[in-house]
């Protein structure tokens, strides 16, 4: 059953995924399919949800529950794999609320949207982000590189393809608008047909349906990897606080310093594995499937730094005031600023303290009560921030990039091709080039 939401029910800190997000990531753990960009970009967003989230929701549109679901569609395999029915059953990932309570929150809240829209973009086609066979996945990525970069214009979600009457003559007249017009001269310079137009312009519809629908619910919403360019045009969902804060400290992290050599480098070494992932791979043994496990205890262990995220976010949205917020920013920066600075103070420093004693004794008193003091206030200024100094650590600690590339060779023999990693890597940075643009 899914969860029941009180009309006035606070969404602090949960998140929506796609059904397809998932779908990505059993692909390759269940079915066998080779491990190429999208299961990695789908693995590493599924993490992140887990880990940082109070509650991640999928299955929006209510496919999962449904008794009699093809074994071939996205729900049923869903509803068939092993990995999604532990997360649902250790309520890692939970059931979308049911059409009635989630109107009833929309109502209570005074919201201008109902479930009957999302529906009516999600159905706007029957495409998928998904492809079909993972011998497509490089072709997918190529395309989506050259519309991204060449005709962005077309991402949007508008009506691209022309309505059409039919003349006594049975001739087919074809009505055309500005905007329709502006998509069939695109359509010519990319060598794009019809079928081709109606399948972006239903999945720009579909990427809006999520986009609406996590909006007017207030979860954060964590896109699929071949969702993200139809998004490009429509992107409103701010960042929750708690994703915020988590890239403030990933960001730390890369900036500590790594050695890195050339063992072990392999067709996606270029292709950068996210710090959370680095984590539940470098904990994994030999099998692909300790990965549900491993997930399950990371997200376990960090609960005190998630009610803290939780929490923070809360208290963000309920403040009057700017200075109100402005002491929340405060609290976290000064926090992780102190987490940085100690992981870069020079181990060897206690050499020149120790010389300092022998030169003038009777500093040792009060350089020891100094030390006493700023450790207590070091303490104190993270302690604030309940969980963050394990959170830290658990990021900090991760194996360094080339041991983990190493170990994602050993858990996915079988991987894309060079030809599809690159394409993935081209994507990336056409789609961060995009929402650029878009900011």
């Amino acid at each position: 059953m899914a969860d029941q939401i009180n009309p006035t029910a606070d969404f602090s800190n949960q998140a929506l995924i796609q059904d397809e997000t998932l779908l990505a990531v059993i692909l390759v753990l269940e079915q066998g399919w080779p491990a190429g960009p999208t299961f990695l970009n789908a693995l590493n967003t599924l993490i992140e949800a887990v880990v940082i989230h109070d509650v991640v929701y999928f299955d929006p549109h209510h496919q999962f529950r449904r008794e009699h679901t093809s074994n071939a569609s996205v729900p049923g395999v869903l509803k068939n794999s092993d990995f999604v029915k532990l997360l649902v059953q250790e309520s890692a990932i939970r059931l979308f609320p049911e059409t009635p309570v989630i109107d009833a929150f929309f109502v209570a809240q005074g919201r201008n949207y109902s479930f009957a829209q999302f529906l009516a973009d999600f159905h706007w086609s029957r495409d998928s982000f998904v492809y079909a066979d993972p011998t497509d996945e490089a072709d997918r990525l190529n395309a989506y590189v050259d519309v991204v970069s060449k005709a962005p214009l077309l991402l949007e979600p508008r009506k691209w393809v022309p309505n059409s009457i039919k003349l006594e003559s049975g001739d087919e007249l074809k009505l055309v608008e500005g905007q329709q017009l502006s998509a069939m001269i695109l359509e010519k310079q990319l060598s794009l047909g019809e079928g081709d137009l109606l399948f972006i312009e239903g999945l720009n519809y579909k990427a809006k349906a999520f986009l609406d629908l996590a909006q007017n619910v207030g979860l954060h919403l964590h896109p699929f990897y071949l969702s993200l360019p139809h998004q490009i045009g429509a992107i409103r969902q701010n960042n929750s606080r708690a994703m915020e804060l988590f890239r403030q400290l990933e960001e730390g992290v890369k900036a500590l310093p790594e050695q890195k050599d050339s063992v072990g480098e392999s067709q996606f070494q270029r292709s950068p594995i996210p710090a959370l992932t680095e984590v539940v791979l470098g904990r994994c043994k030999d099998s692909p499937r300790s990965i549900a496990l491993e997930l399950l205890e990371l997200r376990n262990v960090h609960r005190k730094f998630r009610d803290y995220l939780t929490t923070y976010e809360r208290n963000w949205n309920l403040a009057h005031t700017k200075r109100e917020r402005w002491k929340l920013k405060l609290e976290v920066d000064n926090a992780v600023k102190m987490l940085l600075e100690k992981e870069r103070r020079p181990g060897t420093r206690v050499i020149y303290t120790l010389w300092d004693f022998i030169k003038e004794p009777s500093k040792i008193v009060k350089t020891i009560g100094d030390k006493v003091v700023k450790r207590g206030q070091d303490k104190y200024v993270v302690g604030r921030v309940k969980g963050l100094h394990d959170f830290w650590n658990d990021l900090a600690s991760s194996p360094p990039s080339d041991v983990v590339n190493l170990q994602f060779n050993r858990l996915f023999p079988r991987r894309s091709d060079e030809q599809t990693w690159e394409a993935g890597r081209k994507l990336a940075a056409a789609i961060n080039a995009g929402f650029t643009r878009s900011a």
